[in-house]
């Protein structure tokens, strides 16, 4: 994504420039640009740059490999739950 070139001063680090760009949204589509701000983490302009790339380019987009593991501990599970657990053997 970026070059090192070395000039007096030791390593100089370039990076491809972006463009600025005006859109108009809605009031909700802001709201809900906000709120998903908040929850990621994310800057909104990063957010805007991923869904355009998802939408658009989505055999380009990248891929994250991981995995997602769940961890829950209840005083009292709730009556669902406790059918699907297996007893002891």
């Amino acid at each position: 994504m970026y070059t090192i070139r070395y000039g007096d001063d030791g390593p100089v680090y370039t990076v491809p420039m972006s463009r600025r760009t005006h859109m108009i949204l809605t009031d909700r589509q802001h709201a809900f640009l906000v709120q998903e701000s908040k929850r990621t983490g994310l800057p909104q302009a990063e957010l805007v740059r991923r869904a355009i790339d998802y939408a658009y380019r989505p055999n380009t987009r990248s891929r994250v490999r991981g995995f997602e593991i769940s961890l829950g501990a209840w005083k009292t599970p709730d009556a669902a739950v406790i059918g699907r657990r297996a007893g002891p053997p």
